[in-house]
């Protein structure tokens, strides 16, 4: 990539021109399997992650977890987001509930409308039923495990 390229990427991502339109949201398995996974070992605690995935073909397709320094206990999780990397394909979030409850908290849609366009709350039992997906403003939107 060349030193221009870079930074184009770069000030897009800086003056919010690189966001794309999307019409259908498509996660993959295996992150939904790790993202499961990791909230069933976490409980009672919650866990927090990024999404990682990109828009093409308006699908914004989620292929991966980004992990940042952050805290985690039974009463909520804190992500360093101030240590992501600038030039980064995260797209959203993904958190668990200790609860059955995947309901956003005031602090969950004040990071959903600073974080990204996508995010998902995972609640007890932590299975594929339980995953809720919202956009950025706190809304509930569909999905698809491809």
């Amino acid at each position: 990539m060349t030193e221009q390229s870079v930074f184009q990427r770069l000030m897009s991502y800086l003056l919010g021109t690189n966001k794309k339109i999307f019409h259908e949201v498509h996660i993959d398995q295996e992150v939904v399997n790790e993202m499961l996974q990791i909230a069933q070992e976490a409980y009672p605690n919650e866990f927090v992650a990024l999404l990682e995935g990109k828009v093409k073909e308006e699908i914004l397709h989620i292929t991966g977890l980004i992990f940042l320094p952050g805290e985690t206990s039974n009463q909520g999780a804190v992500m360093k987001v101030f240590m992501m990397p600038l030039v980064g394909d995260a797209v959203g979030s993904v958190h668990s509930h200790p609860g059955y409850n995947a309901n956003p908290s005031n602090a969950d849609l004040y990071f959903f409308s600073k974080n990204g366009v996508f995010h998902l709350i995972i609640s007890q039992p932590y299975d594929e039923n339980s995953i809720v997906a919202y956009n950025s403003f706190g809304e509930r939107i569909d999905f698809i495990i491809v």
